[in-house]
């Protein structure tokens, strides 16, 4: 009877410790003078992961959160797990109904500090950081075309103006002197601890990449979507120089990879294979890259070093890559591969049943149809005028320089932005593929 009634004591005591380690955020309901229980919630995600302890975890309600008086950063500096999608009482979770964002708008980009609008910097080698069902989108705080240009048919906006230019923006189009900056959505930097998980999170609308940097950690990106990001929707690598660190890629479906610049000539990657990394890459949906949907170009030294790391494409899916599925090193810039010959690839060491989407019919309704043809028929041109009769001209000719004038240069499309209620469609758009309904 003692030992029973011990036992129970215990249990109480475990159950009172895993309470005290749980915390709430509510934008609509919270204060940040509370002290983040169920009934009386944090307001500000950030005050939250700043005031609970190591190891916490913190549920958040429906509504924006993008820092701190709303100053476009979320700083996890500590061991944390968040899980967004509740409803503003806490009895339901539902991501897609009940929608934690991390929506930034315009205003937000003058006191954006730091490299991502969530950076994880975090040191604790026992510890784990989940990001669970948080929905980020820089569509509204992206700089865009003040002229119009660049805008396909049925394209709700022009095409995005280069990192740093000033154009228009906001909810409406209707702000002006909008200025992009070239922030990830998800920045690691280099956390150490045991693990870092994202998962169920919606990357929409990334002006330079989705999730990048170094990390020193194992690392899961799983069921998670990536629409219209600029550059490369996966860029992370190992940061400790003795040991490759490990990442899965599972599950996520990553449409409209765009280039670095307008000319289309580099970058417009679904993923990247790095050095120092042992990348396990799995059941994604890998779609419309500007450039190729997988990079393995990036060569590991010494040659010992590159021999061991593990790199593998496994029960992907591929359609609309416009240079090939995978680069590789190789003649000239670059060798492209389709999936189909993925089989003789010797730098993925493994390789299985990778195949390309057959059925478009399977994305009707899912995917924004005039996004899609617009990008299907995405164009560049320069075009040079030059007046050979101009004074400076013919006195060119006659020291026999060059002649000199004007080039133009336009894109039809070029990141534009993404309607983000139809991004979402993209949850279980096709079964056993690609991110599925969280």
């Amino acid at each position: 009877m003692k030992k029973n009634l011990l036992l129970i004591a215990v249990a109480m005591l475990f159950t009172v410790a895993a309470s005290a380690q749980t915390y709430y955020v509510s934008k609509s309901t919270g204060s940040n003078r509370n002290d983040g229980s169920k009934n009386a919630p944090f307001k500000n995600l950030q005050k939250a992961i700043d005031a609970v302890p190591e190891g916490s975890t913190i549920y958040v309600a429906e509504g924006n959160y993008f820092g701190t008086l709303d100053k476009g950063n979320i700083p996890v500096t500590k061991c944390v797990k968040i899980y967004g999608g509740y409803s503003t009482d806490f009895s339901n979770r539902d991501v897609l109904k009940y929608r934690t964002m991390v929506q930034p708008n315009a205003a937000s980009n003058g006191t954006a500090s730091g490299l991502g609008t969530m950076i994880i910097k975090v040191n604790n080698p026992d510890g784990e950081v989940v990001i669970d069902g948080l929905l980020f989108d820089r569509g509204n705080s992206i700089s865009y075309n003040v002229r119009g240009e660049g805008k396909p048919e049925g394209v709700e906006c022009p095409m995005m103006n280069p990192i740093g230019t000033s154009g228009k923006g906001g909810v409406n189009l209707d702000e002006t002197n909008v200025l992009t900056t070239e922030t990830r959505e998800i920045y690691l930097d280099n956390p150490n601890c045991n693990q870092v998980t994202i998962r169920n999170c919606a990357f929409v609308n990334a002006p330079n990449y989705g999730i990048a940097g170094q990390f020193r950690c194992k690392l899961i990106i799983d069921n998670n979507i990536f629409i219209n990001t600029r550059m490369i929707a996966c860029d992370v690598f190992g940061g400790d120089g003795k040991t490759n660190m490990e990442v899965q890629f599972s599950y996520n479906t990553v449409l409209f990879t765009w280039t670095r610049l307008k000319d289309f000539g580099d970058m417009g990657y679904a993923f990247r294979y790095n050095n120092r990394t042992d990348s396990y890459v799995h059941h994604n949906i890998i779609g419309c890259s500007a450039f190729a949907g997988l990079d393995r170009a990036r060569t590991d030294t010494p040659k010992e070093r590159e021999a061991m790391k593990v790199t593998t494409s496994e029960h992907n899916m591929f359609f609309l890559n416009k240079r090939g599925d995978l680069a590789l090193p190789g003649g000239g810039m670059f060798m492209m591969v389709n999936c189909e010959d993925f089989d003789d690839v010797e730098r993925l060491t493994e390789v299985a049943g990778c195949v390309r989407l057959t059925d478009p019919s399977i994305l009707k309704g899912k995917i924004n149809e005039a996004y899609l043809n617009g990008f299907i028929n995405a164009s560049y041109k320069e075009t040079l005028s030059s007046n050979p009769n101009s004074p400076e001209n013919q006195f060119r000719q006659a020291m026999g320089m060059n002649q000199t004038g004007t080039m133009t240069s336009s894109a039809s499309m070029f990141a534009n932005r993404y309607p983000f209620e139809e991004a979402l469609k993209m949850f279980g758009a096709v079964r056993g593929y690609g991110a599925q309904k969280p």
